[in-house]
């Protein structure tokens, strides 16, 4: 069958059959994503963070049908089920693994709020996909618990790709469940590979995050992390009852891995400069919003038009022209120069160092009551309210979560990385919230939040 080949910076040459290149990649929804960054505003503060979730979903269907076919070499994996069935099965992952962030609005997660995720399930039920995964056994749960952005991700998929992915022998319905962590065809009581197949791309250990890692860490340039992907990639085995896990072949690998990824998020996500450039969009968004009387993301816009980062911007310019006094103007202009205030602490042991204070009870306390303190510390400091800034991450869901579940295959027998004693006693830093003011009265602004803070608690 004829192959396309894509050159791409992190894993070299991505080979792609041609029904995929047609039927997916060369379709607007598709490349929409070529204008939607990845790390949004991180750019402001890492300059090559530029890529998109264009070439991510590419590296996700590379290392997600790299892994397959790795798999597909394994006896245990092949015995009981035909060369036929496991390419049914492989073709399914490769189309969710390039759709998996279809439905991603500009800006990621800071435009993920403006979605309706009422409307959203309301749209894929006339689909038919609440009740094909209900008549699967999977029940409401997958739907019912997924992401804005998942959601309009399988709504895209129903809507866009229905016909072409029944075309090359894909059921539209089983890449939703795919994208939100399930195999149709394994709830139905199907070969195990095909709940397999479902974590390769939504696990502990799945493929997007292993892309996303190596990704980020290269075109940031950040060099936070030492991570051998190629080793990782080649130890993923699987069992009809564990499902997939890692052989003893990453144990070279792991350590760099879970290490690799609280760098990422403490030195890049969680970076106090990224931290202040989201803050300041996610302001310009609820302003643009006010401004038009209307979302500045929704369904339709995305669906109709193709809304993208590049969109949103233009809007913005507009709205800031427009209405040269405003809120939204001044902050636009303090984005687009890249104006940035003055962090009262700039990393957590300039936090131990400068908040006399026990840091748990005082961060709880700040990010419990920022609009509050936000509004009284400028009045305090005699600046404008939108001087004075109280922020922590802008995806809390990315928030580092403790990886002691990933799962080690050995002996026989698939234990976690903490059962096994890799894990070790390692607590990962937890992220800190960040207090932006403007320069020269950071100290005046630490020790007023202080003071406030042992009056309250007394």
């Amino acid at each position: 069958m004829p192959t396309t080949q894509i050159k791409d910076p992190v894993h070299g040459y991505v080979e792609l059959e041609q029904p995929l290149v047609d039927s997916i990649l060369d379709t607007r929804p598709f490349q929409r994503l070529r204008h939607v960054r990845q790390l949004s505003a991180t750019n402001l503060v890492y300059p090559g963070a530029n890529h998109t979730r264009f070439e991510h979903s590419l590296g996700v269907y590379h290392l997600a049908r790299t892994v397959f076919e790795n798999l597909r070499e394994q006896q245990y994996f092949y015995q009981d089920a035909t060369s036929a069935e496991l390419d049914d099965i492989q073709r399914t992952l490769e189309c969710a693994a390039l759709l998996h962030d279809v439905g991603h609005p500009p800006f990621s997660h800071l435009g993920e709020r403006f979605l309706d995720v009422d409307d959203l399930r309301a749209r894929l039920a006339e689909y038919g996909v609440q009740e094909t995964f209900l008549d699967a056994g999977v029940g409401d749960a997958p739907v019912r618990e997924a992401s804005a952005h998942e959601l309009l991700g399988c709504l895209l998929v129903c809507r866009e790709y229905g016909d072409p992915l029944r075309d090359i022998g894909v059921d539209p319905h089983d890449v939703c469940a795919h994208i939100l962590g399930y195999s149709l065809e394994y709830e139905r009581g199907g070969r195990w590979q095909h709940g397999v197949a479902a974590q390769v791309l939504h696990s502990p250990i799945d493929v997007d995050r292993l892309d996303y890692i190596t990704r980020d860490n290269q075109m940031t340039g950040a060099d936070v992390l030492s991570f051998d992907t190629a080793r990782m990639v080649e130890s993923y085995t699987a069992h009809p009852e564990e499902g997939l896990a890692l052989s003893d072949k990453a144990l070279s690998a792991i350590g760099n891995y879970l290490e690799g990824r609280i760098a990422l998020y403490m030195w890049v996500t969680q970076h106090h400069k990224s931290v202040y450039a989201h803050a300041l969009l996610d302001d310009l968004l609820d302003e643009l919003a006010a401004v038009a009387d209307e979302p500045p993301v929704t369904t339709d816009a995305i669906l109709r038009e193709g809304v993208d980062d590049n969109t949103i911007m233009e809007r913005l310019r507009v709205a800031a022209r427009d209405n040269p006094d405003s809120t939204l103007a001044a902050l636009y202009d303090r984005f687009r120069g890249r104006r940035f205030p003055e962090t009262c602490w700039k990393h957590r042991i300039a936090y131990a160092d400068r908040v006399d204070a026990p840091l748990d009870a005082f961060s709880d306390w700040l990010a419990g009551n920022a609009d509050r303190l936000e509004r009284a510390l400028a009045d305090e400091l005699g600046v404008p309210d939108h001087e004075v800034w109280i922020e922590q991450s802008y995806v809390p869901e990315y928030e580092p979560q403790e990886l002691k579940d990933i799962p080690i295959a050995y002996g026989g027998t698939t234990r976690s990385v903490g059962d096994w004693g890799l894990y070790g006693d390692r607590a990962f830093d937890s992220p800190i919230p960040f207090v932006f003011v403007p320069y020269g009265v950071e100290k005046r602004a630490t020790a007023t939040l202080v003071e406030w803070f042992h009056h309250e608690s007394a």
